[in-house]
């Protein structure tokens, strides 16, 4: 390049590549075509340098220095130098910058990867810059060099260099694969090459307080700056401000004094309003007057003010979102953290309530993402053995033991700034999956049924912070992870997990307002818990009972692997005391994944348990069997009363109960809502004689039920609005522990539509339950229909049929070959049937979709973007 001179800031050399023509090179290049002051140097014959890729690859115009493979290699390096004449400047007294964009297409590590400088083409290369540490992750963008002080480099270097005719820059690169396009292969594309000289160049570094993520701030809160004097000479009188919410610049403060080439923090007198909780945005700025370059001046930091949760032995803290976000937010790069009802094709639910925090409540995570859902501040500096437990789902792309795709993990900190992952592979109950060279995460696909895991915190703490990481590659994204009842709690005793029968636990004295425990002496760990709500049970006995063999099952229904009786002196209460019933994960997972009983009802996720309560008026029989459970009243608390709250290696149940008795852990059977020994064996509507529905139904045992109510809801609308009438009744055959059948047949006039049914169960006490509903379908009320359409990739097709029909489903493309099939039996109910055309193997384009039920049969053009 012939001399430059005219560089002072603003009027800079920049080289943006645009006046020279599209080239390639894969040999030894002394000067480009139009560019002659740069030079190309590759290792062999596979490096490449191009002027141009394709539109939209550049980062202003549309040319730019490509440094890639021409084709897969074992490795060439690969250098672009630029020659420039800077023979009018003086490392010594001259401040001469440079700066560039450049992009990463995919590059690996290497020593080659780098940038240098030397004072002319006589001397040795002093490192500047490191591509490949600082280069933004693949995902098409370009990063800034930001301002570096050749300068401070070359008149600090071992010998001394300063600038002469033929000062040089070298960009190097080491080539493996090419640069398919901006986010693809491998290489670097550099863009808008700067140099400039400064003058008296004052750099706002950091803003050092408050932190990004802050706890309780006040309307007096402290701002901190780190400034930085890039100049040769001591400056004094640094003015600085700061600003809050873009609101007006405090007046200036002055930095006394900064040396040469140095830093120096400042705390200003004048404080910032930050007491409200949640985002706030401070803006720092240095304003020295003889600054040229005004390009790193000011700062913003957004930051957000959380409040401290204290939590104590005595007051745990548990958030299941459902009245709020909790004070949680989310941010980092391609965040997909969201608050709300999770909706996706998997994870589709709560854990408890209604409301979670999930990667896109009703999608997919993003490509290239590395986000953080972060907790509020919580105060744990008094609790003896701190630990945090949560329910969470997950669906993760798994690529293997050996190569991290996508993944999940925590993190903690005490101050805001310095993060540190909580836990490792292998501790804690369900805490990561993966350890990738000590990078411990969550990598799991389909584990996306609520489950709970555990890990200790640190303790001491009397500002902690969690955080939520998910970071994923540019390739398959999932459902991802779901974050539900964070339980932060002294874990000092555990759950009891000795297999058999317990020893008798006792409490002579169980009263007041507080949660009394019950724990096993011999093992220090925790069976039950009973909060009296101000009554008193008086002496107190507690047992717990777990089974050694196989899951267990009885009329229907798999029931858990562990059980408890409470026997206390007064048994029954005016009003309800709240019990805790402690399980272990292990047992739940066993009862979810039991087998042998095919018509047996079970949950398929911890959330879905209920209680089963059993008592006898003798005491014997509440032993921690049920075969003996015959003579005495069963009722049922299902799921929704029976709140599972993640806890040690598992889980607590806690409930409210009048009376005590024996207690045990299933799903309620039909409809979700009968105790274990459930007098209905089945419940079946048909129709016959093609207008006319036979509704039968036998029982195991009856005990204490007086009649059998029959009821309808008509039409899709009735049902959905719980718009049931009686038919008729049918009067129980009396208590029995034999099997007995019953019929009904409704012989109503001009049906038409849908008709679900169900029973209505009633007790001689007037207490009911009810069957699970069945469908009878005389004519589809509903239409046939696929949604979205056109779609990305997700098909619904929304249909209806008589119980156990056979529905198939085709999928043709436009040459007529089948690419998927689908089978399900039709339930009488309106159902969704999920047709995936996500995955690369299905272009974009025209599909058919071929649905048979019976002698019905229907075709839908689909259309995938």
């Amino acid at each position: 390049n012939p001399g430059i001179t005219a560089i002072i800031y603003p009027a800079f050399f920049n080289d943006n590549f645009d006046a020279a023509p599209a080239q390639s090179y894969n040999r030894r290049q002394i000067g480009l075509t139009g560019l002659d002051g740069y030079d190309f140097v590759t290792s062999n014959d596979t490096g490449r340098i191009r002027t141009f890729i394709n539109t939209g690859i550049a980062y202003s115009g549309n040319r730019a220095l490509t440094l890639d493979a021409e084709i897969q290699n074992a490795g060439s390096v690969d250098s672009l130098t630029g020659t420039f004449n800077l023979t009018t400047f003086n490392s010594s007294t001259d401040d001469i910058r440079l700066d560039f964009r450049y992009k990463n297409h995919g590059q690996g590590n290497n020593a080659a990867n780098k940038v240098w400088v030397r004072g002319d083409d006589t001397k040795n290369w002093v490192e500047a810059y490191n591509l490949f540490t600082s280069q933004n992750e693949v995902d098409g963008t370009y990063k800034y060099s930001g301002s570096i002080e050749i300068s401070d480099l070359l008149f600090n270097a071992l010998p001394s260099q300063t600038f002469n005719t033929s000062s040089q820059v070298r960009w190097g690169q080491y080539g493996v694969q090419m640069a398919a396009d901006n986010d693809g292969g491998a290489g670097y594309t550099f863009d808008d090459i700067r140099l400039y000289k400064v003058t008296d160049d004052m750099q706002m570094i950091s803003i050092d307080a408050p932190a990004t993520a802050s706890c309780a701030l006040t309307a007096a809160a402290t701002v901190t700056i780190t400034v930085r004097n890039s100049s040769n000479t001591t400056v004094t009188n640094v003015p600085v401000r700061f600003r809050v919410d873009g609101g007006a610049f405090v007046p200036n403060e002055f930095i006394p004094s900064i040396a040469a080439n140095s830093t120096a923090q400042f705390t200003f007198t004048t404080t910032a309003d930050l007491s409200a909780l949640g985002p706030h945005l401070v803006e720092a700025r240095v304003a020295y007057g003889t600054d040229t370059y005004p390009d790193n001046d000011t700062l913003s930091l957004n930051m957000v003010n959380s409040p401290i949760i204290t939590v104590t032995n005595s007051s745990p803290h548990l958030q299941n979102f459902e009245s709020g976000n909790g004070f949680w937010y989310a941010g980092g790069k391609n965040n997909s953290w969201e608050y709300g009802t999770p909706a996706s094709s998997k994870i589709n639910r709560a854990a408890s309530g209604s409301k979670a925090w999930k990667t896109r409540v009703a999608g997919n995570y993003n490509d290239m993402e590395k986000s953080y859902l972060y907790s509020p501040c919580y105060d744990i500096s008094t609790v003896t053995a701190p630990t945090v437990s949560f329910s969470i789902a997950l669906d993760i792309e798994d690529c293997g033991a050996s190569v991290i795709c996508d993944g999940a993990y925590v993190e903690y900190s005490s101050d805001g700034i310095i993060w540190t992952r909580l836990g490792a592979t292998g501790q804690g109950t369900n805490w990561y999956n993966r350890n990738y060279s000590g990078n411990n995460m969550w990598s799991v696909q389909n584990y996306h049924r609520w489950h709970a895991a555990s890990i200790p915190l640190p303790t001491g703490l009397n500002q902690l912070r969690l955080r939520f990481v998910v970071a994923s590659d540019q390739t398959l994204n999932r459902d991802g992870v779901a974050i539900d009842d964070i339980h932060i709690y002294s874990n000092v005793n555990g759950i009891y997990d000795v297999t058999g029968a317990s020893p008798v636990i006792n409490q002579p004295v169980v009263n007041g307002l507080g949660w009394i425990n019950f724990i096993e002496t011999g093992t220090n760990k925790l069976v039950a818990a009973i909060n009296p709500n101000g009554q008193n049970l008086g002496n107190t006995n507690v047992q717990s009972y777990v089974n050694t063999g196989g899951v267990r099952n009885t009329n229907g229904q798999y029931y858990h692997d562990r059980n408890i009786t409470i026997k206390p002196t007064t048994v029954n209460l005016p009003d309800s005391a709240s019990v805790r019933f402690y399980f272990l994960d292990t047992e739940t997972e066993a009862l979810i994944n039991a087998t042998g009983c095919g018509a047996c009802y079970k949950p398929t996720n911890a959330y879905e348990i209920g209680v089963s309560k059993y008592s006898d008026p003798n005491d014997n029989f509440e032993n921690g069997t049920i075969a003996d459970n015959v003579q005495g009243n069963w009722q049922f608390i299902n799921s929704t009363k029976a709140v599972k709250v993640p806890f040690d290696k598992g889980y607590y149940a806690e409930f409210k109960v009048k009376d005590f008795s024996e207690f045990w852990l299933n799903n309620g059977g039909f409809g979700n809502s009968l105790a274990l020994p459930v007098q209905l064996i089945n419940f079946t509507a048909k129709k016959i004689r093609s207008k006319d529905v036979l509704a039968e139904w036998s029982t195991a045992s009856e005990s204490n039920v007086n009649r059998f109510e029959i009821e309808v809801a008509k039409g899709n609308a009735g049902y959905q609005q719980n718009q049931f009438v009686k038919l008729g009744e049918i009067r129980s055959q009396g208590n029995s522990v034999q099997e007995q059948r019953y019929s009904f047949t409704d012989n109503e006039i001009g049906k038409i539509s849908v008709r679900y049914y169900r029973l209505k169960i009633i007790d001689n006490d007037g207490n009911f339950t009810y069957s699970p509903i069945r469908p009878v379908v005389f004519d589809e009320e509903i239409t046939w229909q696929v949604y979205p359409n056109p779609s990305t990739g997700i098909f619904n097709l929304s249909l209806q049929a008589n119980t156990d029909e056979l529905i198939k489903v085709k999928v043709y493309d436009l040459a007529g070959k089948t690419v998927q099939q689908h089978q399900l039996a039709a339930n009488g109910f309106v159902q969704k049937l999920n047709v995936d055309l996500r995955e690369s193997q299905f272009a974009a384009g025209l599909y058919l979709l071929e649905a048979t039920v019976g002698e019905k049969k229907q075709t839908f053009r689909l259309i995938k973007q």
